[in-house]
């Protein structure tokens, strides 16, 4: 009995120390350092979360205002409780998502990075607009642009999908601050000021 309860301390300590990632067992996609996932996999990481909101950035290298917002993504893990994901939406082995990871590596080394599953038969195109129509519920307006902010909570339901039209009357489409504090963070959780 007594052997049996380090054993079972340790297995339990395993499985609690274990990240959303590898709770999930998410396959490690063509390039090192990415996860590839479908919108199962997201919920699953956001169910799996120690932060009680995960929130998910589309990116791509090609993406002009992917590059002017992704700063803005990253700064929000310093003032509130959430766990962050770059979502990459080319193909697992297409040259851009080197790229991308590459990118977003240089400047945020610590980043989590994941891509969209590729689906047999399909383009970079549809698997997007695929993820997109079942990742954004009905009250949100599914538009395949980038450089959207995909929140959801521990309960792996999506609170939230932005797209463009949350921009439009802002002055700056550089500039994303405005959208991102009138939209995504009143539904975060502050961290405490410590």
């Amino acid at each position: 009995m007594l052997k049996t309860i380090p054993f079972f301390l340790f297995g339990f300590s395993l499985v609690f120390s274990q990240t959303p990632i590898e709770k999930c067992k998410l396959p490690k996609s063509h390039y090192e350092k990415i996860y590839s996932v479908t919108v199962d996999d997201v919920r699953c990481l956001a169910e799996n979360s120690p932060q009680p909101n995960t929130l998910f950035f589309t990116f791509a290298s090609w993406c002009k205002p992917c590059i002017y917002h992704i700063p803005t993504f990253f700064v929000i893990q310093k003032f509130y409780n959430v766990d962050l994901y770059v979502l990459l939406i080319d193909q697992e082995n297409n040259d851009f998502t080197k790229r991308s990871r590459d990118m977003v590596l240089e400047a945020y080394p610590d980043a989590k990075i994941l891509v969209i599953k590729d689906i047999e038969s399909r383009q970079k195109s549809k698997k997007y607009k695929d993820f997109l129509k079942k990742i954004t519920p009905a009250q949100f307006e599914n538009i395949d642009d980038m450089s959207k902010f995909i929140l959801l909570n521990r309960k792996g339901e999506v609170q939230m999908v932005t797209n463009w039209k949350d921009s439009k009357d802002d002055p700056d489409w550089k500039d994303d601050k405005p959208m991102v504090r009138r939209i995504v963070l009143p539904l975060l959780e502050k961290r405490n000021a410590n």
